[in-house]
């Protein structure tokens, strides 16, 4: 819970000159642990998470309660099943090439191939998304973790907190930390409750404090471990083998999936210059199906799917399909790679990443189809063939 003991501590330590001559094991113990999980290149961990919100003068907004299982190997491989409270479990499996996503309630799966996008739109204002925030804050827990010593202002140590940790009862030294200020004025206190030999970490209160007075807001991220481990995590972690019965589908239900929440909406309006410089306005191409495509020159399946696509741009033009591209890596290098490939379609210069957020793209390639009333009747994630992007066309009537 977000308790005002808690919070007192958090804006204590803010704003006192105090614990500037921390003990020494203590530094030690966050030095350790920061260059530990920096040098991690595999990790795994188990926890159940409790993420909550509060304004000044306002009680705790419960945001999020979830279990979960997460794992991270070399070349991108990642590993994260989640049980949010009230929710269907589902599990994200990448290899580093191909990845996957599996709702066991459903017996339904995706498999595709892409990269992931850039994620310095993310914020960590607890403010309401499509994403499950335990799976957002999951995933940057052995980041955070890294830079702990890093960032550090402050640091103490509090005592003993007890924690359930590999299936035993245990009570580990409570080091607390502050850290300075950021670029936007917000601090972090962050309380672990870690073993300094081995340096598992048993529980994290992350607390993300923003602004002061009456216009503070507190969000807190309780993680408590039941299993937390730097090192080698066993290859078949990042292997999917589908469930007999399990169905291959387009997309599944997933907070956050791209497109999730556009399927059958109207597709966000934008206006974008081309790399040519010509000024396009979605809304005005209302009447004729569009094909929106986001893709990349660094991403290995975009440049495998694009050929695909303009063979079939002058075939499907015929009938009326306008084909856009866009692409968030400047026009620079965007001209430059549209150039060599010889695409026949206009791609749109998203430098500023306008199309990226609205449509709140997360990998790439990622298509989305529009029919000519203006709503998006199908999203496609991953490299697709020339047979299955044929198909997804006809739901555009083509």
């Amino acid at each position: 819970m977000l308790k005002s003991r808690i919070i007192h501590i958090a804006l204590g330590l803010l704003g006192a000159a105090v614990c500037r001559s921390a003990p020494v094991d203590v530094v030690k113990t966050i030095q350790s642990l920061g260059e530990r999980c920096r040098a991690a290149r595999e990790y795994a961990f188990e926890a159940e998470f409790l993420i909550q919100a509060q304004k000044a003068g306002s009680p705790p907004r419960l945001l999020s309660r979830a279990k979960v299982e997460a794992a991270a190997g070399e070349g991108g491989k990642t590993y994260l099943r989640m049980e949010p409270e009230g929710k269907d479990a589902y599990v994200l499996i990448s290899d580093g090439q191909k990845s996957w996503a599996f709702v066991p309630k459903l017996k339904q799966y995706t498999e595709e191939e892409a990269v992931a996008t850039a994620t310095e739109d993310d914020d960590e204002s607890g403010s309401d998304s499509e994403r499950d925030l335990a799976e957002k804050f999951a995933r940057l827990i052995v980041p955070t973790l890294a830079q702990i010593d890093k960032t550090a202002a402050a640091a103490d140590i509090a005592g003993e907190a007890e924690a359930k940790f590999e299936k035993k009862r245990v009570r580990l030294p409570l080091l607390r930390v502050v850290s300075h200020s950021d670029e936007s004025k917000a601090r972090t206190f962050v309380q672990l409750a870690v073993d300094p030999d081995t340096l598992r970490v048993a529980r994290m209160i992350w607390s993300i404090i923003q602004g002061d007075g009456a216009g503070r807001t507190i969000l807190q991220v309780n993680a408590d471990f039941t299993s937390f481990r730097t090192g080698p995590v066993p290859p078949e972690t990042f292997r999917f083998d589908p469930p007999k019965n399990a169905k291959l589908v387009d997309s599944v239900p997933i907070p956050g999936q791209t497109g999730s929440f556009l399927l059958n909406q109207d597709a966000p309006d934008f206006e974008l210059k081309t790399l040519d410089g010509e000024k396009i306005r979605l809304s005005e191409l209302r009447g004729k199906p569009v094909l929106l495509s986001f893709w990349a020159s660094w991403c290995p399946p975009c440049r495998r799917e694009l050929p695909e696509l303009a063979a079939l741009h002058d075939e499907y033009r015929r009938k009326g399909l306008v084909m856009l591209g866009d692409n968030d890596e400047g026009k620079g290098n965007a001209r430059n790679y549209a150039d060599k490939a010889l695409l026949p379609f206009p791609t749109l210069d998203d430098s500023g990443r306008k199309a990226h957020k609205l449509y709140r793209v997360q990998s790439i390639p990622t298509v989305f189809l529009i029919d000519k009333d203006g709503k998006i009747v199908r999203f496609l994630r991953g490299g697709k063939s020339p047979d299955s992007l044929r198909a997804a066309l006809g739901s555009l009537g083509l």
